[in-house]
């Protein structure tokens, strides 16, 4: 008898404390969501590179993305195109331009268009389900699911010092867009 409460005490401690252990994991993510929160947003520039299969395309954008999931992204390189700007709305399904147009392709079948990347990832970071979280060596990483089904995206992040500095757009198990982020800061 004494012997099953020991056990039965043990393995309620060790459940406890692993319940413990997950939550921290995921605090720093939420403290970040919560600033970006209060802050109504934050500004970064990305070099993206977008993964076609066949080819893949690189450019860098600065965004103003608000943590309703609106943005402007302003294209900085190629410097053929740069200074165009775009808007994403809310829904993040529209891209407008001012002037010129910039084809830049769609890739997930058709949900996702290169250009909006960073506006996609500055809305997981404020919205979207937080689905894993903790610590490769010095780095920060939390996994966010955007959609259900087969229409979900995984954008991870990985965080430096509190400051997300890379990030991945991942459909289908496949890395489809790669953000190195750089000049992060709240509004």
């Amino acid at each position: 008898m004494r012997r099953t409460v020991f056990t039965l005490a043990l393995c309620l401690m060790l459940l406890l404390g692993g319940c413990g252990g997950e939550e921290s994991a995921v605090s720093p993510a939420i403290e970040f969501r919560a600033a970006l929160v209060q802050a109504d947003g934050c500004s970064f520039n990305a070099e993206i590179e977008a993964d076609f299969g066949t080819y893949v395309q690189t450019f860098t954008v600065a965004c103003q993305a608000s943590a309703n999931g609106s943005a402007v992204l302003t294209l900085l390189v190629p410097e053929t195109i740069a200074g165009i700007t775009a808007t994403v709305t809310e829904d993040g399904g529209r891209i407008t331009f001012d002037g010129m147009a910039a084809e830049f392709g769609l890739l997930a079948n058709g949900e996702v268009t290169p250009a909006a990347a960073p506006a996609l990832t500055a809305l997981c970071w404020s919205a979207e389900y937080i689905s894993a979280a903790g610590y490769e060596d010095e780095l920060y990483r939390v996994t966010y699911e955007k959609g259900f089904d087969e229409k979900t995206l995984l954008v991870d992040t990985w965080f430096k010092n509190e400051v997300p500095i890379y990030a991945e757009v991942c459909y289908n198990e496949q890395r489809i867009l790669r953000l190195t982020i750089t000049d992060f800061h709240f509004k």
